[in-house]
């Protein structure tokens, strides 16, 4: 009988091994169940000069210390107060905002990265302050800091804005979980991640100074998606970190049904299953004080390409190539970019030859800032007679598609999700499925299982240190 373990220590093999060989030779994917998802618009992804940092090579308190994006979210959803349960935000407007944060490597100081990017209207915050997350919506005693932005203890974003809070010496240490609390003047909408899987507190009035968890209480968990309001990047200050991964995809990335429970369905939040939260603590086991950050840019639902006519499945969010300079190539200490997209352009009605056109681009413009870009195939997602969706046209362009990401793609490393995950053949479909140990209720996306088995799969030789940064 296979095991999960024996079957990915084969795989891994199996994966270097076609990639040696390879070199140079429904609803979408998740969040039908967003509404405002489809509500962005490209003018607006463009940000302001407000939304830029200060030079990486640090050098604000004597050391020699580098920035690195230890944590981060993709904004995809502009969410309304006034839209009908269960896809809403409170009205946010004389609250407090507390978020719940998580970087993945240590360091002595910190900035935090709002984002308005989505937005219509201005959100304007008083003061903003970051602490030792306690249990709950909960302080660690002593640790609550002010954030400063240009000085200012307050902030107006505009709509399309992003903005860094000015450095703050601040312990870090990896996996810690830190409280970022914004008190809300106005905001008529929220920018948010839709599928943050942590959960986000408000409370009545301006009270982010305060330690306490009182008159705190979670927001919408929007259908077990907990989102993550207007925070979007936490950069952290080291001296010995290697460098910074970016993790770009979509649902797969985001971990949809990494925290599901697979009996009683219950999603639930700030368990940290994703199979990229897996390989950060992988490589701290690793390298300890060396290791990358990692900066999930995952958005469930994404598409690489927008469409560009009639589609069954917009996407969620702006597309991979419309966000890849906001989200990816403007991430503090990028050395890595990991790129694994491609099965909500296929179920939207792609052909090979537009998605490949876009893949290419991708990996182009990643080249063009002199970054490494890893790629994996598209994975499995034929459906069963009772979860109907994939057809054999679509599993057509998905094989197309992979051939030319194994055989002809230019990516500088190879991690063969597929073969992981790869179970029978539906007859209904003529595809190929996930797996059914590592396969969700829907045949889309990896179970708890099958995500720690992807985590565990990563080569980490991709990610070599051993020179100088």
């Amino acid at each position: 009988m296979r095991t999960v373990f024996a079957r990915s220590q084969t795989l891994s093999v199996l994966a270097v091994l076609m990639f040696a060989l390879a070199a140079r030779a429904d609803g979408g994917d998740d969040d039908s169940n967003i509404d405002n998802a489809g509500e962005s618009d490209g003018a607006q992804w463009l940000l302001s000069p407000k939304s830029g940092p200060s030079d990486d090579r640090g050098g604000e308190w004597g050391d020699e210390g580098r920035w690195f994006t230890a944590w981060s979210n993709s904004i995809s959803v502009r969410l309304k107060t006034t839209s009908a349960a269960p896809n809403y935000a409170p009205n946010a407007s004389n609250s407090t905002v507390r978020v719940l944060v998580r970087p993945t490597i240590a360091g002595s100081g910190l900035r935090i990265k709002l984002e308005n990017t989505l937005g219509k209207s201005p959100v304007v915050f008083s003061a903003a302050f970051v602490g030792q997350a306690g249990t709950g919506a909960a302080i660690a005693p002593g640790t609550n800091r002010p954030l400063t932005f240009q000085g200012q203890p307050g902030l107006l974003l505009q709509p399309g804005e992003g903005a860094y809070s000015d450095p703050l010496p601040f312990p870090v240490q990896p996996f810690q979980r830190l409280a970022v609390s914004v008190n809300v003047v106005s905001a008529a909408e929220v920018s948010a991640h839709s599928l943050g899987l942590a959960t986000t507190y408000i409370s009545p009035g301006p009270v982010g100074s305060s330690e306490s968890d009182a008159g705190f209480t979670p927001v919408n968990q929007d259908a077990g998606t907990f989102p993550i309001y207007w925070v979007a990047a936490v950069d952290v200050k080291s001296g010995t970190a290697a460098g910074t991964i970016v993790t770009f995809g979509d649902s797969i990335t985001d971990g949809r049904c990494s925290s599901r429970d697979p009996v009683t369905g219950v999603i639930y939040p700030d368990q940290y299953n994703r199979w990229t939260d897996l390989l950060a603590a992988r490589l701290q086991a690793l390298y300890g004080k060396r290791a990358p950050a990692i900066a999930n840019e995952g958005i469930a639902g994404n598409r690489v390409a927008a469409p560009t006519g009639p589609t069954n499945y917009a996407g969620t969010g702006p597309a991979a190539l419309d966000r890849l300079d906001n989200d990816v190539l403007s991430r503090a200490g990028l050395r890595w970019v990991v790129f694994f997209e491609g099965t909500n352009d296929i179920f939207g009605g792609s052909d090979a030859a537009t998605l490949i056109a876009a893949i290419q681009q991708v990996i182009d413009r990643v080249h063009a800032k002199g970054v490494p870009i890893i790629g994996s195939p598209v994975i499995p997602r034929g459906k069963t007679t009772s979860a109907p969706g994939w057809s054999p046209s679509m599993e057509a362009v998905r094989l197309q598609v992979n051939h030319w990401i194994r055989t002809r793609a230019n990516f500088d490393g190879m991690i063969e999700f597929p073969a992981l995950m790869q179970g029978p053949i539906d007859a209904v479909s003529a595809s190929e499925t996930i797996w059914r140990d590592y396969s969700c209720f829907d045949n889309t996306h990896p179970n708890k299982t099958g995500y720690q088995a992807m985590g565990s799969y990563v080569d980490l030789g991709l990610f070599k240190i051993e020179q100088d940064w």
